[in-house]
C-alpha cells in the first residue's frame, strides 16, 4: 500500500460530497486525495515520512475556487496606497501627502480604492479637489470599481488629457464647463495614459487591453519585477485558502509570466487566464483564444475562455439599462457592443467551443448578453457551454428563467450587494430606483434554478472569501418589503468551491473532497458550521494545500 505524503486528521471535514458529507481525516498521495474517512481508516496511510496535521476538531474543506478576480492588478495594488474607507478631503490629504513624501521619484502618485462619495455626497470629484490634496505633482485616485479614475491638473497635463481626447465608445474624459477635462475619467481607454506613468507603466492592465495601447513591451528587469509582484499576489491568495483562480483579464504576457513561475515550482494556485476581446478589435481576433487554449491546458495553468465587457458600472451610469436612469431622462448607459456585434462575437467564440464570460451589470447589459448566447445556440446548436455572466447587479424578471434555460452560470460577488453590512447604499440605490427587487438578487436567481458561483472581483473588493461568505449570509433587504436574498451556509460554501469548479468544467476533479480528486484542501482556525454568520470573517486558514503541496501555513 502506498503511503501518504500528508494526512490531515482530527478534523470536521466538509467534503461537499452528497454521498458522504462529513469525514474525520484524509490522506494525500502525490497531488490527489488518496483516502478520506475515519481517523482509523486514514491512519493506515501513515508512513515514516508522512506529514500529519492535527486539525484540532476544526473545519477542513475544499480549497476556494475564486471565480472572478484580477490577479496582476491586485498584486500590484498590494504595494500601493489604499484609501478605502477614507472619507473627506482633509483625511485624504493627510494620507496622500504622507505617502507621496516617501515616493519622491514616482512620476505620478497613485491612490487606490476610493469611493465615489469620498469627497462629497453627490459623488462629484474634480481635478481642483485633487489639486488641493496634492499640488504640484501628478496625482491620480482610482475608484474601488476600477471603472473611474480622478486626476489632478498636473496629471492630466502630463498624460495629454487636459484638452480631452477622442476615445472608443463606452469610454469618456468628462469635460468641465471651462472646456477642459474635469478630472473624471471613465473606463480604461480614458485613464490608460495615466497608468503608463506609474512604475509598472500599466503592465498590470495589459490583460484588460490584451496588449494594445501605449504600454511598451517589458524589459528583462521589468519582467522580473512583474514576477515578484505576481508571487506576492499568489502568496496572498494562498493565505486566504484560494487554490484556484478564474482570472478576468488576460493576455499572452500574463500567461508567459505565470508559466515561468510554474516551471520554477512557484505557482501556488491553479490559474485560468482568458483572452480579452475588446470592442475595438476585429471579430477575427477572438480566434487567438483558440491558440491560448491549445498552448495552455494543464491543471495548474490553462485557458479556453473569452472575457468581454458589455457595459460599465451603475455608479458612473455606464451600466447598460433597459430604461432611463432615474432622474436622467434619455440616459441608459452606452453599450460597448451593439446587439449585432455581440451576437456575432458570441456565435464565433461558441463555434470554437470556447467558454464566454461577460461583464454585464445593468439589466440591458444582461439581456444583450443572454440574447447573444441564445443567438450562438441557434447558430451552432445546443451544447453544455456554461457561458457566464459576471456580476448581474440588475436583471429584468423576464430574463431570470433564461439563465437556467440557456445553461448560463451566474458569477456573482456577494460582498458588493446593497444591504451588505458596511456597503454604502449610494449612489447605486438612486441609479437602480424601482428595480431594486431585482438588484443583487442572489436567492431569486438560485430559486430559479440558475447555477451560482461566488467570488470577490479583487481588487475591486476585498479578496478574503470568508468575508464574502459572511456578506452572503448576513445581507438584509436594503429597503423595507424587498425579497430576502441572504444565503444559507452550505449554499454559500458550495458557491465558493464546488460551483466554482463547475463554472470551469472541473467538478469531476475538484471543488469537493473525494478520493481521486485533486488535493486542494484548506484547514480552518475554527468550526465554520458552528460559527455565527456575522463572525464567519474571523475564520482564517491555518494551512492551505494546493496540488498536494502545503503552500501556506499560519
Amino acid at each position: 500500500m502506498t503511503t501518504a505524503e500528508l494526512i490531515v486528521t482530527n478534523a470536521r471535514i466538509l467534503t461537499l460530497d452528497g454521498k458522504r458529507p462529513h469525514a474525520e481525516a484524509l490522506a494525500v498521495a502525490g497531488n490527489r486525495i488518496a483516502a478520506i474517512g475515519s481517523k482509523a481508516e486514514v491512519a493506515a496511510w501513515k508512513g515514516a515520512s508522512t506529514r500529519v496535521i492535527d486539525a484540532g476538531g476544526n473545519t477542513v474543506m475544499p480549497g476556494i475556487v475564486e471565480s472572478h478576480m484580477h490577479l496582476f492588478p491586485g498584486a500590484v495594488e498590494l504595494d500601493s496606497l489604499m484609501v478605502t474607507g477614507i472619507e473627506g478631503i482633509d483625511a485624504l490629504t493627510r494620507a496622500v501627502r504622507d505617502y507621496a513624501a516617501n515616493r519622491p521619484d514616482d512620476a505620478i502618485i497613485v491612490a487606490n480604492g476610493a469611493n465615489y462619495t469620498a469627497i462629497r455626497p453627490d459623488s462629484t470629484i474634480t481635478r481642483q479637489d485633487l489639486d488641493r490634496i496634492l499640488p504640484g505633482r501628478p496625482f491620480m485616485m482610482a475608484c474601488f470599481d476600477h471603472h473611474t479614475v480622478w486626476a489632478n491638473t498636473a496629471a492630466l497635463k502630463a498624460a495629454g488629457l487636459l484638452q480631452g481626447k477622442t476615445l472608443p465608445p463606452g469610454n469618456e474624459i468628462v469635460m468641465g464647463p471651462d472646456g477642459l477635462a474635469s478630472g473624471e475619467l471613465k473606463e480604461i481607454a480614458a485613464f490608460g495614459p495615466l497608468f503608463a506613468m506609474t512604475p509598472t507603466q500599466g503592465r498590470e492592465g495589459l490583460g484588460m487591453a490584451t496588449g494594445e495601447g501605449p504600454v511598451p513591451a517589458a524589459t528583462a528587469a521589468q519582467r522580473a519585477a512583474d514576477k515578484v509582484a505576481l508571487k506576492r499576489g499568489l502568496a496572498y491568495c494562498a493565505s486566504l485558502g484560494i487554490t484556484s483562480i478564474h482570472n478576468m483579464d488576460g493576455n499572452w504576457y500574463q500567461l508567459e509570466l505565470l508559466d515561468s513561475l510554474r516551471e520554477e515550482g512557484a505557482l501556488t494556485a491553479r490559474v485560468q487566464i482568458p483572452w480579452h476581446q475588446k470592442n475595438t478589435m476585429a471579430l477575427e481576433r477572438v480566434d487567438e483564444a483558440v491558440a491560448m487554449r491549445a498552448r495552455y491546458q494543464g491543471d495548474m495553468l490553462y485557458s479556453g475562455r473569452v472575457k468581454v465587457f458589455i457595459d460599465g458600472v451603475l455608479e458612473s451610469m455606464t451600466a447598460l439599462m433597459l430604461d432611463d436612469y432615474p432622474g436622467h431622462p434619455g440616459h441608459r448607459g452606452q453599450p460597448l457592443f451593439s446587439a449585432e456585434e455581440f451576437n456575432a462575437l458570441a456565435t464565433r467564440a461558441d463555434k470554437h467551443g470556447l467558454q464566454i464570460s461577460v461583464h454585464a451589470i445593468g439589466d440591458g447589459g444582461v439581456r444583450r448578453t443572454l440574447d447573444g448566447y441564445e443567438a450562438a445556440r441557434k447558430a451552432n446548436g445546443a451544447r453544455d457551454s456554461r457561458h457566464r455572466i459576471e456580476h448581474i447587479e440588475v436583471i429584468h424578471p423576464a430574463d431570470i428563467p433564461r439563465l437556467k434555460e440557456l445553461g448560463v452560470v451566474a458569477s456573482l460577488q456577494p460582498i458588493v450587494g446593497l444591504g451588505v453590512p458596511g456597503a454604502p447604499l449610494e449612489p447605486c440605490l438612486s441609479r437602480i430606483g424601482e428595480k431594486m427587487p431585482y438588484a443583487y438578487a442572489w436567492q431569486t436567481l438560485r430559486e430559479s434554478g440558475a447555477r451560482i458561483a461566488f467570488s470577490s472581483d479583487w481588487p475591486v473588493s476585498p479578496l478574503d472569501p470568508f468575508l464574502g461568505m459572511q456578506a452572503a449570509m448576513t445581507r438584509r433587504p436594503a429597503l423595507p418589503g424587498l425579497p430576502e436574498q441572504r444565503q444559507s451556509l452550505m449554499n454559500t460554501i458550495s458557491a465558493f468551491t464546488l460551483d466554482g469548479a463547475y463554472a470551469e468544467f472541473a467538478e469531476d476533479r475538484k471543488g469537493k473532497l473525494v478520493e481521486g480528486y485533486l488535493a486542494d484542501v484548506i484547514v480552518l482556525s475554527g468550526d465554520i458550521e458552528t460559527t455565527p454568520p456575522d463572525e464567519i470573517a474571523e475564520l482564517k486558514p491555518v494551512a492551505t494545500v494546493c496540488d498536494g503541496k502545503i503552500v501556506y501555513e499560519a
